[in-house]
Order: C-alpha cells, then sequence, then structure tokens
C-alpha cells in the first residue's frame, strides 16, 4: 500500500480495534462517509494487510503466562533452522532478530511456568542454540494478547518434535503442543 493513512483510515481502524466484527454499516457511520467508501477503503486496509483482524484466545482471560527469550544461535545454518522452528511452534507469538549476543528474541506463552520453562530448554536442546536468558513476565495485568487456537489435532508436531518421546512430556512437566490429539488442555 502506498502512501499514508488518512483520517478515513484511522477511524476505520479505531472501530475495528473496539470492535473487529463491527459491519460496514457501522464503520460508515462512526466515519461520516458512505458504505461504498468505507467498502473500498476496508478492503484495501485488509489486502495490503495494514489492518488485521483475528479471533483466538484471551491469554490474560485464561491466565496463561508469557516469557520473553534470548536465544544466541551460533551459525547462519542454525537460525535458518531454529527460525523456521520457531515460526511453527503454536506457542512462539513473535520473533525478532537482533544484533545483540542473543541475536534472536521471542515472546512465547504458556498455561503455566512449568510449561514455559520445558518450553525454554527445548528451544536450547536445538543444534547450536543456547539461551542466553529468561524473562518470566507472568499473566499480563493491561494489554489482550491474543493466542491462536490450533485447528489440527494430529499425532505430529509442527515443529518435528515428538512430545510423547520426550522427557518432559512424560513426567508432565509440559502439556504439550497445542497441534497435537494427545495436548493436556487447561481451560
Amino acid at each position: 500500500m502506498s502512501g499514508e493513512l488518512d483520517e478515513l483510515d484511522l477511524t476505520i481502524i479505531r472501530k475495528l480495534q473496539i470492535d473487529g466484527r463491527a459491519s460496514v454499516t457501522e464503520l460508515a457511520k462512526e466515519a461520516g462517509s458512505s458504505r461504498p467508501t468505507v467498502t473500498s477503503r476496508l478492503n484495501r486496509l485488509l489486502n495490503s494487510k495494514v489492518v488485521i483482524i483475528k479471533g483466538g484466545l484471551n491469554l490474560q482471560r485464561f491466565g496463561y503466562k508469557i516469557a520473553y527469550v534470548g536465544l544466541e544461535v551460533r551459525t547462519d545454518k542454525s537460525r535458518m533452522e531454529i527460525e523456521t522452528f520457531l515460526r511453527n511452534c503454536p506457542r512462539v507469538l513473535n520473533v525478532f532478530r537482533t544484533s545483540e549476543r542473543a541475536n534472536l528474541l521471542l515472546s512465547m506463552w504458556g498455561e503455566d511456568d512449568q510449561t514455559i520453562n520445558s518450553t525454554i530448554e527445548s528451544f536450547g536442546d536445538q543444534r547450536n542454540v543456547s539461551v542466553v536468558f529468561t524473562h518470566y513476565l507472568g499473566t499480563p495485568i493491561h494489554g489482550d494478547v491474543v493466542i491462536n487456537v490450533e485447528a489440527r489435532k494430529s499425532d505430529e508436531t509442527p515443529c518435528g518434535a515428538k512430545c510423547s518421546e520426550c522427557h518432559r512430556f512424560q513426567k508432565a512437566w509440559c502439556r504439550g503442543c497445542p497441534s497435537l490429539s494427545d495436548y493436556k488442555i487447561h481451560l
């Protein structure tokens, strides 16, 4: 999308932040504009991915927790592998490259401290990867954090790990991958 956002775009975005299910009629009324104009603007904002409308579980509502983790990845090949691994992990909220010793920074969630710790240990089990630091943040007191509900329930994790063979899962230190059929859900 070229250009900047104008007041109509910002009005649409603000309304959607309050209610992502707002109808085009409601958006047009809020913006003081016609439905066709708002439909055109909304389609442009969505197609260009400037606006994201997404559903998911509210992490705060369930008392789930967040941690920030700094990883040191020692080779470019390993960095590419761990980035793919992390992108596919349903517990990872986002990943950033940095120029520090911890050259990957990620935020992740878990149902409890034990599951978060177990997941972080599994990151450190990857080849040429070390966990440099972990900041346990707990449950947010302000701000919505949306986590995906995994659509598939299978016997394979998206990252290829085998939870059923993992000592952390076997000893109930970890609930397992949310995409697995044997995931120990906590709602």
